[in-house]
């Protein structure tokens, strides 16, 4: 049987969003990878199966380096964003589409991420399983989740957030949403490694929650400070919890985290959709840990990549080069970790 035919298009092609319905995740929203694009000004390929109605489709971004080649990646920040279709045939036709892509741009790499491992290894592929990714089931509803969760790292301290007098609520505002960016910033500098531009929370989020794909979750205690935030990205079958944040002030006393994850399960309980609380390396097994408290199933993530595994997104956190500059990054003063957020573009 011949491969299936694939076209290449420069801006978004006719019936990508309804296929994204129907067979995507929130990653494979048009909106996004839009957003995306303008944000960090990358140069997105949109690959397409099918004459009329599409059978599959891959969104590819050009993503630069710092030293060395550019790599085309199936999608930048999207941990979840592989070819969408059900015929095997049409996965590994996209996959040869978006090898033959990276050579004729001089690309070195090319990396398609996507759920599960029983899907195709296309022709000269190597496939990583490195990541996982852990989804709560909200069948039964709110009372079906609670009873999953861990009772004492994880219920008690929610009734203890509850208690102290934690509020949680939506934000909208681009107050809400400076707030949002500012927690993260702290965040991610203690972690060691640089926050996303402003302008992502205030701009594309914003548009993007104007849209009905995202929620800005906060937690506030008793005096009104924000103590947390965290941003739901919303699919049509799964929201994926991400960008989680709080303020070290207040998290032994309030437990703004586990108020907030709280609602936000409480809330896809009762629109009958799964919660993703994202992905994990093996080197993070306390990461891990904390997600299979909240009565989350673990889910291989399967990555593709031609010619060889390599990059970023199979360097260990906890060694090496990473971990050194990590290090590093921690120790800068905020407003030079603030100003490093150009950096951001490079990690997609």
């Amino acid at each position: 049987m011949p491969s299936p035919a694939i076209t290449r298009h420069a801006e978004e092609p006719p019936g990508w969003a309804e296929l994204a319905r129907a067979t995507g995740t929130f990653y494979h929203d048009p909106r996004w990878i839009r957003e995306i694009a303008a944000t960090f000004a990358y140069r997105v390929h949109w690959l397409a199966a099918g004459e009329g109605a599409l059978t599959g489709a891959l969104a590819l971004a050009e993503v630069p380096a710092l030293i060395g080649a550019a790599r085309l990646v199936s999608f930048p920040f999207s941990f979840i964003a592989g070819p969408m279709t059900r015929d095997p045939a049409v996965a590994r036709a996209l996959a040869a589409a978006a090898r033959e892509l990276a050579g004729q741009r001089g690309l070195k790499r090319v990396e398609i991420k996507q759920p599960g491992t029983a899907g195709p290894v296309a022709d000269g592929f190597v496939r990583s399983t490195r990541y996982t990714t852990y989804r709560v089931p909200t069948i039964g509803g709110e009372q079906a989740v609670w009873r999953r969760l861990h009772v004492t790292s994880t219920q008690q301290r929610i009734r203890k957030g509850q208690k102290a007098g934690v509020t949680v609520g939506l934000g909208e505002t681009s107050e809400d949403w400076l707030a949002m960016a500012r927690l993260e910033e702290r965040v991610q500098q203690s972690f060691g490694v640089p926050a996303p531009p402003r302008r992502f929370f205030l701009g594309s989020c914003r548009r993007l929650q104007e849209a009905g794909l995202v929620d800005l979750y906060l937690a506030r205690v008793p005096d009104g400070r924000v103590a947390a935030g965290f941003v739901m990205f919303k699919g049509p079958r799964e929201w994926v919890y991400a960008f989680s944040a709080s303020d070290l002030r207040f998290v032994r006393e309030f437990r703004p985290t586990h108020a907030l994850l709280w609602e936000g399960l409480r809330r896809a309980a009762a629109a009958g959709v799964v919660v993703d609380l994202g992905r994990a390396a093996p080197e993070q097994a306390s990461l891990a840990e904390f997600k299979l408290r909240w009565g989350a199933e673990a889910v291989p993530l399967a990555y593709d990549y031609w010619p060889d595994a390599g990059g970023l997104q199979q360097a260990r956190r906890d060694r090496g080069v990473l971990a050194l500059a990590a290090r590093l990054w921690s120790w800068l003063p905020a407003p030079l970790a603030r100003l490093g957020s150009g950096l951001y573009r490079y990690l997609g």
